[in-house]
């Protein structure tokens, strides 16, 4: 395949937008602490929908999600379990999807990944947890949310677009080399 070629920039961003999910979830619990430190939410603002998710994992809005599906379908509350598992499918889905997105326009247009994919990572926050997500009515709207919880929230992102750049690209050389 050619290196401009969208499909094969599409697989390999899955897999970099896998990588970089992972990345995500491991960053999420360091910034929480240290945004928190600088910015302390109030008592009551932590039980806000997806502001703790060290605290309260089960009360992410993926995790919300899950249980709204569920009691619309089966009229019944999942578990604790069941929600965290469903929360799961949905961040790696979700991380695939935009990485393979990410992949296809990184090459036709290699612009995209100026910045080492934290732009790109921004920009992905901005179309989840600042505007998709709100929107749904599964998260308060960022402005609405305790400073601390936009911060690691949207920091967790920029390593989510970092890391899937350069996961993106050292699959690309891999790839290259065996050609």
């Amino acid at each position: 395949m050619r290196r401009t070629d969208p499909l094969r920039g599409a697989l390999v961003g899955a897999v970099a937008g896998l990588v970089g999910a992972y990345v995500k979830s491991l960053v999420e619990p360091p910034l929480q602490k240290l945004t928190e430190k600088a910015f302390p939410p109030t008592p009551e603002q932590k039980k806000m929908i997806g502001a703790d998710p060290i605290g309260r994992q089960d009360h992410m809005p993926p995790a919300e999600m899950i249980k709204a599906a569920d009691e619309a379908l089966t009229g019944h509350t999942p578990s604790k379990d069941a929600k965290l598992k469903g929360q799961q499918v949905i961040h790696y889905t979700l991380g695939a999807t935009l990485g393979a997105a990410y992949g296809a326009l990184a090459a036709v247009n290699p612009a995209v990944t100026l910045g080492a994919g934290v732009p790109a990572g921004a920009v992905m926050y901005g179309l989840t947890h600042a505007t998709a997500v709100p929107a749904t009515g599964f998260q308060a709207w960022p402005w609405q949310l305790p400073l601390a919880a936009v911060l690691w929230e949207s920091g967790s992102h920029l390593a989510f677009g970092l890391t899937t750049e350069l996961t993106r690209r050292a699959i690309e050389a891999a790839l290259d080399r065996m050609d």
